[in-house]
């Protein structure tokens, strides 16, 4: 069993939808000290198919579009508590409250793992097309850095808790 899954969800014909897979693509080259730790999956528009994924790992990383306020190619890291207490899941995400109710379905099942992590990227333009905003381009290269921070932080506590516990 893999410790973390690291999934990228977007859709690359809606323009900064997109930028969940192309962070994906671009982390997953990237050498990390936690490769055999991770695995990364793109994950599309979400849909059914992640509730099965979901159980396979004891942590989640989801990156995604997030509208949340901020300018676009900002980035921010919520929790699921913090999801789901913003009682607003369907303005939360691009994705709507489908995805909403997998990761409650999920919990339901008692196959929710325990850390569930969003990493949020502002989005500018989310109409049909097939490029993302020069705008998030020009923040490509700060998102993966934020992001390989991210999962090496939790790649850290994974290890640590696993060690704790022998």
């Amino acid at each position: 069993m893999k410790k973390i899954g690291v999934i990228g969800i977007g859709n690359p014909l809606r323009r900064d939808d997109g930028i969940g897979i192309v962070l994906l693509e671009k982390i997953q080259k990237i050498k990390t000290s936690f490769d055999d730790s991770i695995e990364y999956i793109d994950g599309g528009t979400g849909g059914m198919n992640l509730l099965h994924l979901l159980p396979t790992f004891e942590c989640i990383v989801f990156i995604d579009a997030v509208y949340f306020g901020g300018k676009p190619g900002e980035s921010k890291l919520f929790t699921i508590q913090d999801v789901i207490s913003e009682k607003k899941l369907v303005t939360l995400s691009t994705h709507g409250s489908d995805f909403f109710q997998i990761l409650q379905l999920s919990k339901q099942l008692h196959e929710l793992p325990d850390t569930i992590v969003f990493f949020g990227v502002q989005p500018k333009d989310t109409s049909f097309g097939h490029h993302i905003s020069t705008e998030l381009k020009q923040k490509i290269d700060v998102l993966i850095q934020d992001l390989q921070k991210e999962i090496q932080s939790i790649g850290t506590k994974i290890n640590h808790n696993i060690n704790k516990h022998q």
